[in-house]
């Protein structure tokens, strides 16, 4: 897998970073800018990972609570579950853009998912409530690891699934974010109409005007 210098950029998570439609790739979004030479990584920190979980509803609030302390103890081992975190991220860019090219994902990539994704399944549990059988996560409070494995059972149960030609590349400049496209003609193109869409917009309203002025001038 080709290694891409990235620049750490602190970042306060909100509504509008999750646009992918599954939590897996908005995980896979906490890079912008991969079209770029110097794509930005918005995880500085543990922390920063646990606020990230936080804002995608990945794990319950009790749990999250448990890491943070977990990782306030372990600060060391919190920053190499961090890296290991970063290294799945990588993999699973490399994976999902491979699929939504119509190319085979490689090798070294897939055993790192299904890696992760075994451990993202034993974290599970299955509880019977009103009538329905359902399935939760019940990981150990002090797995650091934890994130990211259900982050890549999260990649095998609900985004591999997804119909073919709907896993996208956002098309927008200094972006590169990944979705799945759920609009019922299928033709979205934008991580979000209201940002890259607008701004796609913008650059063509504006080469045109130049264009113009250059015929007219």
């Amino acid at each position: 897998m080709k290694q891409v210098l990235q620049v750490i950029d602190g970042h306060r998570f909100t509504e509008r970073d999750f646009v992918g439609g599954d939590a897996a790739l908005d995980f896979i979004n906490t890079v912008t800018g991969r079209d770029q030479s110097a794509p930005r990584d918005w995880l500085d920190s543990y922390e920063r990972l646990l606020e990230w979980a936080a804002h995608a509803n990945l794990l319950p609030d009790k749990l999250l609570r448990a890491l943070a302390r977990s990782a306030q103890g372990e600060p060391a081992a919190a920053l190499k579950a961090l890296a290991r975190a970063k290294l799945l991220r990588e993999s699973l860019f490399t994976i999902v853009s491979a699929l939504a090219a119509g190319r085979a994902p490689p090798q070294a990539a897939l055993a790192l998912l299904r890696e992760h994704w075994l451990r993202g399944a034993a974290a599970q549990s299955f509880r019977f409530a009103d009538g329905r059988l359902a399935v939760a996560v019940d990981g150990a409070d002090d797995d650091l690891d934890l994130i990211a494995s259900i982050v890549a059972w999260r990649v095998v149960e609900h985004v591999l699934p997804a119909p073919e030609g709907r896993l996208r590349i956002c098309q927008g400049t200094d972006c590169a974010w990944l979705f799945i496209d759920c609009s019922k003609a299928g033709r979205r193109r934008w991580c979000d109409m209201a940002v890259c869409g607008n701004a796609a917009k913008s650059r063509r309203f504006l080469a045109r005007s130049r264009s113009g002025r250059r015929i007219h001038g």
